[in-house]
């Protein structure tokens, strides 16, 4: 429960941050703000991409409804029009499942964050968007009770999606989307069984725009200041947690899934280079601590009472640790990042995962240089290791331009 506490008050962090900024930038530039309020709908398929989808006698269907709240940008800054008339913010969503008797009811909480890909300047806009949150009220596997969902295995999952959708402006205040959602479930492997469900739907979505001003954008569209070339240095600390299957051959475990989460710290430095305000590349070292490496589970009696138990071992503490290297890449928006992370550990003392990692997540500056990000850490592209959630500082290299410091201020104030 405690790791789903962590997530779930993450989810209201990066919520909360996404809001504030954009309320604090439209005081700013302007008199007013643009709310706008959705009413979404999705109806599509389960992918099999497991055993418990691929074995259904039937095709898996869901339906969804979604209320979304949010603020659109003002037009006046430059990173309104650089970064594709970027807008945001909460919504709750509503599951429904053809398999309702072991899947469940859930629903879910997220933020959400667009972004126009074509037709900036026309009714009709080709746009991406990106949701992130917790999910609710699952019907999780039970040995007993519902012992064929080795999909989801907790009753908290966090939910991940992108859709890609046509917006068609009506008139000042209404617009219509129309588009297709992929969404992904899962707890991350934080509590087993863990194979997670990958959805897929046609959506249709109603907006309504409380304040917009004008169907056209502003003649005036100011231009993205120069940023110098430079090198920022990430510190990142990261805490987690994770289960393990274990095998039940001569361990005499009823179950590969004990009720037991092995902790997980990690440390990373990661010296970032950006020449431009969308991207930022570089290298890292990750030090990783894994309780689950090396460890052995049995089932034993107690003499004492009669009674058997679980027991679990841990192992050496060599086999716990690992060192990798890794490249790693930030598209960076002014409210937060996308990153992705390829590594590949040098000291190796696991077993269970491969050498090769892959991390995925997302940055939100909390203030100047202080950031928290929440991603997964995943092999072979596919098998999910971990979530975690981290805090970072930035440690801003030799990059600062004594003869114009009004560049630096653009720069601080577009990422914090």
């Amino acid at each position: 429960m405690r790791r789903q506490i962590l997530l779930f008050f993450l989810i209201l962090q990066v919520a909360q941050t996404l809001a504030q900024k954009i309320s604090i930038d439209s005081t700013q530039t302007s008199s007013k703000r643009h709310p706008f309020v959705s009413l979404q709908v999705q109806n599509g398929l389960v992918l099999p991409t497991n055993d418990f989808i691929r074995n259904s006698k039937e095709k898996i269907t869901f339906s969804t409804v979604s209320l979304k709240y949010g603020f659109s940008t003002t037009k006046a800054r430059w990173q309104d029009y650089a970064y594709g008339m970027p807008y945001g913010g909460v919504g709750l969503m509503f599951l429904q499942f053809s398999n309702k008797q072991e899947i469940g009811s859930p629903f879910a909480i997220y933020s959400f964050q667009r972004t126009t890909i074509l037709g900036r300047s026309t009714r009709t806009k080709l746009n991406f968007e990106w949701l992130l949150g917790a999910s609710f009220n699952w019907n999780p596997y039970d040995p007993f009770d519902n012992p064929g969902n080795i999909a989801i295995g907790s009753k908290t999952n966090l939910y991940a999606g992108v859709n890609i959708y046509t917006k068609f402006q009506l008139n000042k205040e209404w617009d219509v989307h129309t588009g297709i959602a992929i969404s992904h479930f899962s707890n991350g492997a934080t509590r087993l069984p863990n194979k997670g469900l990958n959805l897929i739907s046609a959506t249709a979505e109603l907006s309504y725009n409380f304040s917009r001003n004008s169907l056209k954008n502003d003649c005036f569209e100011p231009k993205p200041p120069l940023v110098d070339k430079r090198v920022d240095y990430d510190f990142l600390i990261n805490i987690s947690s994770r289960q393990k299957n274990f095998d039940t051959l001569r361990t005499n475990l009823p179950s590969p899934y004990i009720d037991k989460k092995f902790s997980i710290i990690g440390v990373t430095f990661a010296p970032m280079f950006q020449k431009n305000y969308k991207y930022k590349y570089g290298g890292g070292l990750d030090f990783l601590y894994d309780e689950i490496m090396g460890t052995i589970a049995w089932r034993q009696l107690n003499p004492k009472d009669g009674k058997e138990y679980d027991r679990v071992k841990l192992g050496k503490f060599g086999e716990r640790i690992s060192l990798g290297t890794s490249a790693r890449g930030e598209l960076v928006m002014p409210m937060y990042s996308i990153f992705a992370n390829f590594g590949y550990n040098i000291i190796h003392g696991n077993r269970t995962d491969t050498r090769f990692y892959q991390i995925m997540g997302i940055k939100v500056y909390l203030k100047e240089n202080f950031f928290g990000t929440f991603g997964i850490r995943a092999s072979k592209f596919c098998k999910a290791q971990y979530l975690y959630w981290s805090l970072g500082y930035t440690i801003p290299g030799e990059f600062f331009s004594r003869k114009n410091p009004s560049v630096l201020r653009i720069r601080r104030s577009s990422n914090s």
